[in-house]
C-alpha cells in the first residue's frame, strides 16, 4: 500500500524545496504518494516534475482544524522549519501538524534539504517512550541508509544506553555515540556531532517537557527548531 505524504506549505518560495523534500520521504519508503496542502493561492502554484494534487485552503479557513484533519489522514507531514518571518497560518499550521495530528512530520531547512537526505542518519537517541514513538516510523526509511548513527547525552556517572532492540530486531546496523553532558546545552552538542558525522537526516522525539517548560527553561526541540539545518523527522 502506498504512502501519503502531505507537503503544508505558506510560502510560494519555499514549495519547491518542500515537494523535493516530500518526494526523497516517498521514495525512501518505496511508495509515496506526495500531496500538497497550500496555505493561500501563491503556495499552489504547479512545481517542478511530476504533478501533485493541490488543495488550497479558503479564506478565513480554521487552518489548525484544516491541517489537523488532512494531516491525520496522512503518513507523514512535510514542513517548512518555522522562521520569525512566518504569517500567521504558516506558525498555526506547524502547530497543529506537529501536536494535533500524532503523524510524524519532517521539518525541512530553508535552504532545503539535500536530494539525496536519508543515507547518513543520526537518531537523538534515549530510551525512552517519546523517543520510540519517532523511531518506530522512521524504520522504514533506515534500511537504506548507509550509516545510522546513535547520539545520546549522558551525564557524569550515569550508564550510556545500549543499541535498542528494535533496530536490531529490523536489521538495522546503528553505532552508538555518547554525548557528555554538562556545560553545553545538550541541543547545541546534538547538531554539532550530527554535522560532524556528515548527517543529512535527524530523527527525534519533540517536546520531551510542555511547550511552555520548554519556553522557560530551554529545550532540545526549541532548540532544533529554530536552528537545525539538516532534514529532521520529529514527533510529539
Amino acid at each position: 500500500m502506498a504512502e501519503v505524504v502531505l507537503v503544508v506549505a505558506g510560502h510560494a518560495g519555499r514549495r519547491e524545496h518542500l515537494v523535493a523534500a516530500a518526494r526523497r520521504l516517498g521514495a525512501l519508503m518505496g511508495d509515496g504518494r506526495v500531496r500538497l496542502l497550500a496555505l493561500n493561492e501563491a503556495a499552489a502554484e504547479p512545481v517542478a516534475g511530476e504533478p501533485v494534487p493541490v488543495q488550497v485552503l479558503p479564506a478565513g479557513a480554521d487552518v489548525a482544524a484544516e491541517v489537523e484533519a488532512r494531516a491525520s489522514r496522512a503518513d507523514f507531514v512535510v514542513l517548512a522549519r518555522p522562521t520569525p518571518e512566518d504569517d500567521r497560518a504558516t506558525r498555526e499550521a506547524f502547530h497543529a501538524a506537529l501536536f494535533r495530528s500524532e503523524r510524524p512530520l519532517l521539518m525541512v531547512p530553508p535552504g532545503g534539504a539535500p536530494g539525496g537526505f536519508g543515507l547518513r542518519v543520526a537518531v537523538a537517541w534515549r530510551d525512552d517512550p517519546r523517543t520510540m514513538k519517532a523511531l518506530i516510523p522512521a524504520l522504514r526509511l533506515l534500511g537504506g541508509a548507509a550509516e545510522v548513527h546513535l547520539l545520546a547525552g549522558v551525564r557524569a556517572g550515569k550508564t550510556a544506553p545500549g543499541i535498542p532492540s528494535v533496530l536490531v530486531e529490523h536489521g538495522i546496523a546503528a553505532t552508538l555515540h555518547v554525548l557528555a553532558i554538562g556545560a553545553t546545552p545538550f541541543a547545541e552538542l546534538l547538531l554539532a556531532r550530527a554535522g560532524e558525522l556528515g548527517a543529512d537526516l535527524l530523527i527525534m522525539g519533540a517536546y520531551a517537557h510542555t511547550p511552555l517548560r520548554e519556553m522557560l527553561l530551554g529545550g532540545v526541540t526549541r532548540h532544533v527548531l529554530a536552528h537545525a539545518e539538516l532534514a529532521v523527522l520529529l514527533r510529539h
